[in-house]
């Protein structure tokens, strides 16, 4: 059930998830333009593995620190969302398989292992896409139902602390490229305003190089009264 306009509530997925679907479609559109036979795909192939990387630490961040607080208000549904990230393992399993077959084939076979890498990211992003869609509109109405948003934002907080300060910033340039203005005024206004300046002053850096100017101007123009 998706959220009224009458009562926004706090979504712990939005932010990270359009990093993620940023990544994947990033992603996608640079493997269909890699020609696989050649030096520069180890590139294509490099940020593929990364990408992977992230939505495999994604998924074990959700089912240590989200999925328990609701499995008791509906099992099933915690159940199906495990036995997603049971799925999205193997699919990820699969497309490492066929990267090892591409690192030491020969250029002819390397194009072959290319197309299947394609066609395996395929339905890796197809899948991803419809299970994170499943959170933002069943997992997180269950939240809205019985944790308060300061509750859900300490949930966040714990992941937070469990990823590697070399992954959380690659993470975070990837959102920052992913999502609207909106929504970037209201994270850095909450650095601002709650964090070390410090880390607002890394968090404004990475803004100032992901961010068009056009973009980056009217975000400063609010942060200048936040």
């Amino acid at each position: 059930m998706i959220q009224t306009l009458q009562h926004q509530r706090y979504n712990v997925f939005n932010q990270i998830h359009k990093g993620l679907r940023g990544m994947l479609y990033d992603t996608a559109l640079r493997l269909q333009q890699t020609d696989f036979s050649r030096p520069q795909a180890s590139l294509a192939v490099e940020q593929l593995k990364e990408v992977l990387s992230f939505l495999e630490e994604h998924a074990d961040n959700e089912d240590q620190f989200i999925l328990p607080h609701v499995r008791t208000h509906n099992a099933q549904l915690i159940d199906e969302l495990e036995k997603d990230h049971e799925i999205d393992h193997r699919l990820t399993q699969t497309l490492l398989d066929h990267v090892q077959g591409w690192s030491t084939a020969s250029p002819f076979e390397q194009e072959i292992f290319g197309q299947r890498i394609c066609y395996a990211f395929s339905e890796f992003i197809a899948f991803n896409l419809y299970h994170m869609n499943k959170e933002e509109n069943v997992l997180m109405y269950l939240l809205w139902t019985h944790y308060t948003d300061e509750e859900i934002r300490q949930m966040e907080g714990q992941i937070i602390q469990s990823i590697a300060p070399q992954t959380l910033l690659a993470e975070s340039r990837w959102m920052m490229r992913s999502i609207n203005d909106k929504e970037m005024i209201e994270w850095l206004t909450g650095l601002k305003q709650g964090a070390p300046p410090a880390v607002f002053d890394m968090f404004l850096g990475l803004a100032k190089e992901e961010l068009s100017a056009e973009r980056l101007g009217s975000v400063q123009a609010a942060l200048a009264v936040a």
